[in-house]
């Protein structure tokens, strides 16, 4: 079994597929399990991988009979294993919060989909907890505290999922410790170069912000949320090809419900000839267009979801 975790896998899809790990030698000891991260971790998940102490299998095993999608309703954002699935017919799972993909869980074996804070309270919801150890429980805590954002979203559910963790071992501060991450210099130079390129739209009373970086565009988006914008998106790449990233605040998707990852980064793939996906609040997209082509069409998706009239959204002068 091969449990596979969405590009830069953050806290929220280690944490789980740890457990589930965990949960399954505990239950079946002679059942193979292997962790994918086929695009590598974020920045966030670096202590809790060496926490937990994670070997990461390189690649997919011959012998694999299932394959588990944790934090993560489809293949489509990673093409080059979903080719390999597709061509040796291998069953699969979804374990995801959220929403999910259209027709990929029509041809799941297997699927768990809430619409909760966290992939991890999922996990922990349905895990008999007799074959969930102290290690499993705290990697589930640090996952559902990150994705629930500090218990911003969902904050009834999250943090009594938090508390029954708290009461079967896990230790909140430990936790904490863990998702307290001090960035390299490449990623603080990143953010500021970030702020530095922003261009920023008004519609109604809404802020939305775009930019262009070589590299950590969630880490420069979630910058831009953090300092006001409603939506960030931020975009990476060269003349042909490049990757774009979405974040939203709570209070805009609340209010909005526009879905990052339905509305906005699978029709921009299927226009730009290319895979996205991800969550209603944070999604991706790999497309073969320009930067500027990418944040434009994405601009145009986002207004007609939110019905908005020709010269509604505006840009603002970053110069005044």
């Amino acid at each position: 079994m091969a449990l596979v975790c969405h590009p830069n896998a953050d806290p929220d899809c280690i944490g789980s597929a740890y457990a589930i790990r965990s949960a399954l030698h505990s239950r079946s000891p002679s059942v193979a399990v292997s962790i994918l991260a086929p695009d590598g971790v974020n920045a966030a998940s670096s202590k809790l991988v060496e926490y937990l102490n994670i070997d990461f299998a390189a690649s997919l095993e011959d012998a694999c009979e299932l394959l588990v999608l944790v934090d993560m309703p489809s293949l489509d954002q990673l093409p080059e294993l979903k080719e390999i699935v597709d061509r040796r017919k291998i069953p699969y799972a979804i374990i995801d919060h959220h929403t999910e993909e259209p027709g990929c869980v029509d041809g799941a074996a297997y699927s768990k989909l809430m619409r909760t804070s966290s992939t991890c309270e999922i996990v922990y919801r349905s895990i008999p907890k007799k074959y969930l150890d102290r290690h499993a429980v705290q990697a589930l805590l640090t996952g559902l505290i990150y994705d629930s954002r500090r218990f911003i979203i969902q904050p009834k559910a999250s943090i009594g999922a938090a508390f029954k963790m708290i009461r079967r071992g896990a230790d909140f501060a430990l936790a904490l410790e863990m998702l307290l991450n001090e960035q390299d210099i490449s990623e603080r130079i990143a953010r500021l170069k970030g702020v530095a390129r922003v261009k920023l739209y008004r519609a109604r009373d809404w802020i939305f912000a775009t930019s262009s970086i070589g590299a950590f565009e969630a880490s420069v988006a979630r910058s831009l949320t953090d300092l006001g914008a409603d939506l960030a998106l931020v975009t990476s790449g060269e003349d042909s090809t490049s990757r774009i990233t979405g974040r939203l605040n709570e209070r805009f998707q609340r209010s909005t419900s526009l879905n990052l990852a339905s509305c906005v980064m699978r029709p921009l793939a299927e226009r730009l000839s290319g895979t996205g996906g991800g969550h209603p609040s944070a999604a991706s997209a790999r497309v073969s267009a320009p930067p500027d082509e990418a944040v434009g069409a994405a601009l145009a998706l986002i207004s007609e979801k939110l019905d908005l009239k020709p010269g509604e959204l505006k840009e603002i002068s970053t110069r005044d």
